[in-house]
C-alpha cells in the first residue's frame, strides 16, 4: 500500500491490485471511495478474469493517481475460480494486457504462499517483491518463492525486504547479519517496527501519506527508491 502510495505521489498514475482476500488494502481504502462504489468488489470476479467489465472495478480513490482494484473475503476461492478457466495461469496477464496504457505502475498485493494466484502472478509481473520478518520461518517462505520462480523458464526479477524490524532485538540484528549470504536478493533497505506504522491502521491513511517526513515513510521512499532506481537504467 505504501509504495504504491509513494507512486502516485511521485505523479505516476498507479493501480494498486488487491489480490488478498483479507482485503487488508481495499479496507485501509475504502474510505477514500465513493460511497457509490461501496460493496464494488463484490462484482463477477470470473467475468473479470475473463476481461469483462473491467471499468467497473476500477476505482479512483481520494488520492491523486492512486487507483484500486478492491478485493474482499467473497473472493477466497479465487484459485479455484482460475483453475475452472483456460489458460489458468495466464488470466491475470491477459487482464492487464487490456489495462495498457491506462497506467504507468500496477502494484500486486497478494496473499502469502504459492499456488495458481502466486503463478498468474509470477505470469504478470516484471518485479516479484517478497517481504519478510526477521525470523526463520519468513526466510524459508522467501527460499521457497526464490525457488518457484527458478523453475520457470521466464520468470520475473525478484527482490526481498525485512519489515517490522527492530535493531535493539538480538535475533533481529543477527537475522540480518547472518542470513544477507543465504538470501541476496535481500534488499539493504528495510522498514523498521513503529507505532506510526500501526497508527495508519487507525487512521486508515497511508504513512508515506500522513507522515511523509517521519522516519518509517522514510524507510518506504528509499525501499522504493531502491526498486526504482534499477527499473530506470
Amino acid at each position: 500500500l505504501n509504495l504504491a502510495m509513494l507512486s502516485a505521489l511521485q505523479g505516476r498514475r498507479t493501480l494498486l491490485f488487491d489480490l488478498d482476500p483479507q482485503g487488508a488494502a481495499t479496507w485501509m481504502l475504502d474510505g477514500g471511495l465513493p460511497q457509490t462504489h461501496a460493496g464494488a468488489h463484490k462484482t463477477d470476479m470470473k467475468r473479470m478474469l475473463k476481461g469483462k467489465d473491467l471499468d467497473a472495478r476500477l476505482f479512483d480513490t481520494s488520492y491523486k493517481n492512486l487507483t484500486l482494484w478492491p478485493n474482499g473475503p467473497e473472493h477466497a476461492d479465487l484459485s479455484l475460480e482460475l483453475a475452472e478457466m483456460k489458460h489458468s495461469t495466464e488470466r491475470l496477464a491477459r487482464l492487464l494486457e487490456r489495462l495498457e496504457g491506462q497506467f504507468d505502475e500496477v502494484v500486486l498485493d497478494c496473499p502469502p504462499g504459492l499456488g495458481l494466484v502466486a503463478d498468474n502472478v509470477f505470469e504478470a509481473t516484471h518485479d516479484v517483491l517478497v517481504p519478510l520478518i526477521p525470523a526463520p520461518l519468513s526466510l524459508r517462505a522467501a527460499l521457497q518463492v526464490r525457488d518457484a520462480l527458478a523453475a520457470r523458464p521466464k520468470a520475473p526479477r525478484m527482490s526481498a525486504f525485512l519489515s517490522m524490524v527492530d535493531r535493539r532485538r538480538g535475533l533481529h540484528r543477527q537475522f540480518v547479519e547472518e542470513h544477507g549470504a543465504e538470501l541476496p536478493e535481500l534488499l539493504p533497505e528495510w522498514i523498521p517496527a513503529s507505532s506510526e506504522i500501526e497508527r495508519q491502521t487507525v487512521s486508515r491513511v497511508p504513512v508515506t501519506y500522513s507522515q511523509p517526513r517521519s522516519d518509517a515513510a522514510q524507510a518506504y521512499y528509499r525501499l522504493w527508491r531502491a526498486l526504482h532506481v534499477p527499473l530506470a537504467d
